[in-house]
């Protein structure tokens, strides 16, 4: 096991010494890295190119039954910018230090791609028939929206991912309390809708400005919709996290503060304005119409037309139009599939007694294109590394992961794959008892609302 952590850290170091900063577009230079890793493992590979030659990579271990639900490791190569005076170390030196490994990417995501790199490897050196097919896909642009990356590879690879189980970022952080760890994984995700309001007025010149301005209408309106009561509600991912950590909510401090927050963000829809515009670039000038977008996260069991009847009860001044631009539908997945199961029984293997527990994913994550005809998908790239810090890190000056934290998640990794995706190498539980084959009396079904 140390060898394969001590290959797993190099490759980890290297790709995080490659600058794949979103605008740069060089997400190339990791996919060919990875390429010629895979090559020396004889595992074939491809580097898929959108349209505007963003490169993603895309490897597949054949499976002896195509009749199995293919299981898809999915992560993103690209990071956001850093500004290296800001940092400690530099960004993309891979420092080694105070039992941390520094780097933008170190926490998003490119742990993940080493993780789901080094399970996969060890799939291959087994020797063994897989159960299914299994698919490593690393892609690019997902922190500028996935246009270039996984909405690209989801359109053109359909197949891929059809009733797939998909393992993807998210989650996969722990929430330490005085006598339990909770990990907290994501088990769904809730839906996006882009609104647009239109307010029109009466122009006119700077000088003499006119009452009826369609800014002041704009900002009208938009104290109309600040001031609504959002939609909540209750959903089986939501009353898991709320019975597994209804404890945790009434303690002081910043993990009793963490648990609060996220419970109240699952049980609600939320907003954002994303996008306000007032005119030209004309001076001295009263514009007539004034324009804003704002973005939804709405409930996973939101439908569009649930979504399209709260808009009518907004009662809006008449001089505003609401438009909806767009809508993506939430989903969920079965907490306790059975490649959960086998996450939560290994984890005791590392001597850590974890409680593993679902939630509903902060972010819009590359699931969301997949999710209506996917199977499961869940945001899970194990770590012993703080909700709470992560928070801070992620997208922010000193991005690191613990040196522990990336190691822990590598051996669950490799460990829970092989167990589920070696052809009657899973019928062992870890304590040596046969596996359950029974469905669950909580069984949960996944639905795409």
């Amino acid at each position: 096991m140390m060898d394969l952590i001590k290959e797993a850290l190099h490759h980890f170091r290297e790709i995080i010494k490659i600058d794949t900063t979103n605008q740069l577009e060089t997400e190339y230079k990791v996919a060919e890295y990875l390429k010629g890793v895979l090559e020396k493992e004889g595992i074939a590979s491809q580097l898929v190119y959108s349209p505007n030659n963003r490169a993603s990579i895309i490897a597949k271990l054949a499976g002896n039954n195509e009749a199995e639900k293919p299981l898809v490791l999915l992560s993103h190569m690209d990071v956001v910018e850093a500004t290296e005076e800001e940092w400690t170390f530099p960004p993309f030196s891979a420092t080694i230090d105070g039992g941390n490994i520094w780097g933008r990417g170190t926490l998003d995501t490119k742990q993940l791609t080493i993780m789901h790199l080094m399970a996969f490897i060890q799939l291959k050196r087994s020797n063994q028939p897989l159960n299914g097919n299994i698919f490593f896909i690393a892609t690019a642009d997902e922190e500028n929206g996935s246009k270039e990356g996984m909405e690209f590879v989801s359109s053109e690879y359909p197949e891929f991912f059809e009733k797939a189980t998909i393992l993807s970022e998210g989650g996969g952080f722990i929430v330490p309390c005085e006598d339990e760890i909770y990990m907290l994984f994501a088990a769904g995700e809730k839906g996006t809708a882009r609104v647009k309001l239109t307010s029109f007025g009466d122009g006119g010149h700077a000088g003499s400005p006119p009452e009826n301005q369609a800014v002041l209408i704009l900002t009208q309106a938009l104290r109309i919709i600040n001031h609504l009561k959002l939609p909540s509600g209750d959903y089986p991912i939501l009353h898991y996290f709320h019975h597994e950590l209804k404890g945790m909510m009434s303690k002081e401090g910043e993990q009793g503060d963490l648990v609060r927050r996220l419970f109240d963000y699952m049980a609600h829809m939320t907003f954002t304005p994303e996008l306000l515009t007032v005119g030209g670039e004309q001076l001295n000038v009263i514009p007539y119409k004034a324009e804003a977008i704002l973005e939804f996260r709405t409930l996973p069991n939101q439908t569009r037309e649930q979504f399209e009847s709260y808009l009518k009860e907004w009662h809006l001044p008449p001089n505003v139009n609401c438009e909806l631009l767009s809508f993506e539908k939430g989903y969920e997945s079965d907490p306790e599939e059975e490649i959960i199961k086998l996450f939560k029984e290994t984890s005791s293997l590392y001597g850590k007694k974890i409680k593993w527990v679902p939630f509903t994913a902060l972010g819009k994550t590359d699931g969301r294109f997949v999710g209506d005809v996917s199977s499961q998908i869940y945001g899970l790239s194990p770590t012993l590394t703080p909700f709470t810090e992560v928070l801070k890190r992620v997208h922010n000056k000193d991005e690191r992961i613990e040196v522990e934290s990336f190691e822990y998640g590598v051996k669950l990794m490799t460990a829970v794959l092989k167990k589920l995706c070696i052809s009657n190498g899973g019928g062992e539980s870890v304590s040596g008892t046969k596996r359950e084959t029974e469905p669950s009396a909580r069984k949960f079904t996944r639905t795409k609302y």
